[in-house]
């Protein structure tokens, strides 16, 4: 019976500990994430009035090769970090992808310089012209960034990776502006903010703590086990990095579409839209992902019947969250970018409202989707992430038929919200969750607060016009 007593007391203990150290992981990260969407929402209404959506749609051009390249280089590798328990086999997936990202970045450059003219046709980015030879620079720091942001993630080094990424904001946003002013708004400044984050990103993250064991990284080299690890941890290359770049198209679909159908100055209202409708989903999910994933991980492996209910409830406060300010923005959206960025910018408002309600449930999946990771589901992620891209697709290539752009972006919105909330449910099916309950309650408050937000909307037009 003491022993028992014992045992219990025990277990409280550390589920004691384990919340203080998730919480306190969390508000460090939400911290510095707070921090950067505050800047980017700052200096937002200056750069809509620097820069015009044809700038941006050819900033967004230069971002989708950037971020499909990048995907595709170190084969997913870098999401494996956490798992290694041995040093020697960690340093040897660091080895691995830094071998990947360099070889990428010779055979890169070496395309560019031989085949300029035409890579640029084949993408359709002619208009990038000597840009492109950047390409595989922002590819690479893109890639250093990434490793280092998962050697930190290993670390749990939450405090110094919220500190960098402030800093990163405030270098380039300040470059960015200073480029629009000297440049006269010209889509070169947002390259050169761009870059110089990435630059100063990957420099803060080395030389903040990782530099002292790049030495020990170097004499550790070892063939045998880089091949070691690369057919150990093979599920990434195969699941995870295919799921990536699928993810990474879904977003970037809209960019294809809308170059070769409607122009850059469509493609510039599209991604100053998502670039908005990104900084709050930035501002929690990137605090709250990381650190639940580890603390997920965790409590699966200790005490796996917690890990429902602690899904659960951070899935009901991010979707509480996200419902009025997104239903704010899917009704209002149109008036709001008219009255902050200038009347040439309230079509991306449009853009905006079609995608609202859609970036609930992607808030709310940042507490489901760790659970695929966690119960090694990266097939099931894979076929998830395939009916979004189609879904999307399919969308777009209607409104790109019948030569409606609203109608094109209406049906990306509906669909990406059908797709991400039936992943969101099977996540919680798995979990043995009551699925149709939070099903039925999520749709009816999304019901509820739509028609309430439009009926202002129709009371407010009515009364002044």
């Amino acid at each position: 019976m003491i022993k028992r007593a014992q045992n219990v007391v025990r277990r409280n203990v550390q589920a004691l500990r384990q919340q203080g150290s998730f919480a306190q992981n969390f508000a460090v990260t939400f911290s510095g994430t707070a921090a950067v969407a505050v800047i980017g929402f700052a200096v937002t209404p200056i750069m809509s009035r620097l820069y015009a959506p044809a700038a941006y749609g050819l900033f967004a051009v230069f971002n989708t090769m950037v971020g499909n390249i990048a995907l595709l280089s170190t084969l997913a590798y870098p999401s494996a970090f956490l798992l290694p328990r041995l040093r020697k086999r960690f340093y040897a997936l660091v080895q691995l992808s830094m071998v990947l990202a360099i070889g990428m970045l010779l055979v890169m450059l070496l395309l560019v310089f031989l085949f300029k003219q035409p890579l640029l046709r084949l993408l359709s980015a002619e208009a990038l012209g000597n840009w492109v030879y950047m390409v595989p620079v922002s590819v690479f720091l893109f890639n250093m960034m990434m490793l280092m942001n998962s050697w930190y993630l290993r670390t749990k080094d939450f405090g110094k990776r919220a500190g960098i990424d402030v800093g990163t904001s405030l270098a380039g946003r300040a470059l960015t502006l200073g480029a629009g002013v000297v440049l006269h708004g010209s889509p070169t400044g947002l390259l050169l903010g761009d870059l110089f984050s990435k630059l100063t990103g990957a420099g803060t993250m080395l030389f903040s703590g990782i530099h002292r064991q790049v030495g020990e990284v170097w004499r550790s080299f070892s063939w045998v086990r880089i091949r070691a690890v690369a057919y150990e941890y093979r599920e990434y290359p195969f699941f995870v990095m295919p799921t990536g770049y699928l993810n990474t198209l879904a977003s970037q679909l809209p960019v294809f579409f809308l170059t070769s159908s409607f122009g850059t100055t469509a493609v510039g209202l599209y991604a100053f839209s998502t670039s908005l409708l990104e900084l709050p989903i930035g501002l929690i999910g990137n605090a709250i992902a990381p650190v639940f994933l580890q603390k997920a991980t965790e409590i699966y492996e200790q005490e796996p019947e917690r890990l429902k209910q602690l899904c659960l409830g951070l899935y009901n406060k991010l979707f509480y969250l996200g419902l009025l300010p997104f239903g704010i923005i899917t009704v209002y959206g149109d008036w709001i970018f008219k009255f902050a960025f200038g009347a040439r910018w309230e079509q991306a408002g449009v853009f905006t409202a079609y995608l609202g309600y859609y970036y609930i449930f992607k808030l709310a999946s940042y507490a489901t989707s760790p659970i695929y990771a966690v119960f090694r589901k990266q097939r099931t992620v894979l076929l998830g992430t395939a009916l979004l891209v189609l879904c999307r697709a399919a969308s777009l290539t209607l409104g790109t038929y019948t030569h409606d752009l609203n109608l094109g972006m209406l049906l990306f919105g509906v669909s990406s919200l059908v797709v991400t909330f039936l992943i969101d449910m099977h996540i919680l099916h798995l979990l043995k969750l009551p699925v149709l309950r939070v099903a039925i309650r999520s749709i009816l408050l999304v019901l509820v607060t739509l028609a309430v937000l439009k009926g202002l909307r129709i009371g407010l037009v009515h009364f002044f016009g």
